[in-house]
């Protein structure tokens, strides 16, 4: 195991809107914690937060994952899965768990488990094709 020393990240604005921090990387493994408290602002009009937030959530977080993962190449997001189980509401902890689940010359495959967490209840599951870029165009 390699732990990444996370309080020396960069600074990531889209993480700060989600109200996420990470909590742990194993570059070796491939695995990542973030954890997100949403704010308000990222609330639909039933009170909870909006599908899309917790999409990116998820994007977000196995970009850690595939980062680190993958000795620091440049990627992009390639494609999505992603299914919502459960609601989450502002101000609820909510951690993802990734895991960098299969990784090639040309793409990586993350998993990742939104997760409440004052009950444990998974919230949403995403999968993603991560594509690496070569000289800033798709490899």
């Amino acid at each position: 195991m390699t732990a990444v020393n996370v309080d020396g990240l960069p600074h990531q604005r889209a993480r700060e809107v989600l109200g996420g921090r990470v909590l742990a990387v194993d570059d070796a493994t491939g695995t990542a914690r973030v954890r997100y408290v949403p704010g308000v602002d990222l609330q639909n009009p039933n009170g909870t937060i909006l599908g899309g937030y917790l999409a990116a959530m998820i994007d977000d977080a196995a970009g850690v994952a595939t980062w680190f993962g993958a000795a620091k190449r440049n990627f992009a997001t390639a494609q999505m899965s992603v299914s919502f189980l459960r609601a989450a509401k502002p101000g609820d902890g909510i951690i993802a768990d990734v895991v960098l689940s299969g990784i090639g010359t040309k793409q990586a495959f993350v998993e990742v488990r939104l997760s409440r967490e004052k009950d444990n209840k998974l919230v949403a599951t995403g999968t993603l094709v991560q594509t690496f870029m070569n000289d800033g165009a798709a490899a």
